[in-house]
């Protein structure tokens, strides 16, 4: 979504620079391919050092920010250190995950949480990326005057329907041509519930539903989803691949996107980037899953594969024509309301408004 973001600000006043705390992977290449600045400090993964700090310093220093924009807890923190060692300049934090349940949070994600809570009320803003995420933040300390909530967007003419793209898929995994593909796209992580997601694939199975699974995203191959699938017999159903640069031309050719998360979730721009092919999307009650799907018939409960399973089953009883018609529908709603075009014009309003109020604050200190 950083990527996308700082692509989308081209062709504005602003051009803009990351700076990436820890050394850029993957997703600095396509911001260097669209000439965006990247710069980083090259934090350890555990934990920073005194001279991360200094190198923080340095970094704005040669930049000279207009103002910081904090991504994500970590990014969030050090915008804020950054700004207190050089210009003060104005700083908004972007929050991009939901908190059902502290305690379910690594030792470090909690004390970020508790920190952030502190620290918020010297924010200019802060942008939610859903309204569940405002809510449990504040819950917990944030600071509620400075809460703007813009929902991820999504470029629908990068993830639009496309022909054939079905069919791409069965030969490119090998999947049985007869097989209705259930897709997922996401890491190998403990708060996705792929578990439950081939659960629900075999509920599907065992009702007659001759279905397939296919899972995108880094370490599957030992994860609970390989593990799962071994346990219920369902290895043949399912598919996991590595993470991919192509799922613009892969989700168009699922018949059901299947969201299985359990917690964590805040927007998830894997469902915007499905509906947005044209893909009905089934979804747990996580986040903001229920405005951005905009029916509650395709939520279901987390940690309930018999519910998701049910969803699904509904779709997949529909006729192609009524499934590509509700497809159609869910790229409609994306195309209204959470854009990617949107996205940007949002936070450069918000851009104006931290400027403005900053330049006032400078001219009379005293008048806040």
């Amino acid at each position: 979504m950083l990527a996308r973001f700082a692509r989308g600000l081209s062709g504005n006043r602003y051009r803009p620079s990351v700076l990436s705390l820890m050394t850029p992977g993957p997703v600095a290449e396509s911001m260097a391919l669209s000439e965006v600045d990247i710069q980083t400090i090259g934090m350890p993964q555990a934990r920073p050092r005194l001279n991360s700090l200094w190198r923080l310093r340095q970094a704005i220093r040669t930049t000279e920010p207009a103002l910081l924009h904090g991504w994500m807890y970590h990014g969030n923190i050090a915008a804020s250190v950054g700004a207190l060692m050089h210009r003060r300049q104005p700083v908004i934090w972007s929050i991009h995950h939901s908190v059902a349940n502290i305690d379910a949070e690594k030792r470090m994600t909690r004390r970020l949480i508790t920190l952030g809570a502190r620290l918020s009320p010297w924010t200019a803003a802060i942008s939610y990326c859903s309204r569940v995420a405002a809510d449990q933040h504040e819950a917990l300390g944030f600071d509620a005057l400075k809460r703007h909530v813009i929902p991820n967007g999504i470029d629908c003419s990068e993830f639009q329907p496309l022909n054939g793209a079905k069919d791409r898929l069965h030969q490119l995994f090998n999947i049985p041509p007869t097989r209705s593909i259930i897709g997922n796209v996401a890491r190998a992580h403990p708060m996705k519930d792929h578990a439950a997601f081939v659960k629900a694939l075999a509920v599907l199975r065992d009702r007659g539903y001759d279905v397939h699974g296919l899972i995108i995203g880094d370490g599957h191959e030992s994860g609970a989803a390989r593990q799962t699938a071994r346990d219920l017999g369902m290895d043949g159903r399912l598919t996991t691949s590595g993470a991919r640069s192509d799922i613009n031309a892969l989700l168009p050719g699922l018949d059901v996107f299947m969201l299985s998360s359990s917690w964590g979730e805040a927007f998830p721009l894997c469902v915007a980037e499905a509906m947005a092919c044209g893909v009905p999307a089934a979804a747990t009650d996580v986040g903001d899953c229920a405005w951005l799907v905009g029916d509650l018939e395709l939520i279901s409960e987390p940690n309930n594969a018999v519910a998701q399973a049910e969803v699904v089953a509904r779709l997949l009883s529909l006729c192609p024509a009524d499934r590509r018609q509700l497809g159609m529908a869910a790229r409609r709603r994306v195309i209204e309301n959470f854009s990617l075009a949107t996205y940007v014009a949002r936070h450069l309003k918000l851009y104006e408004m931290a400027l403005h109020r900053s330049a006032s604050y400078r001219r009379d200190p005293w008048n806040r």
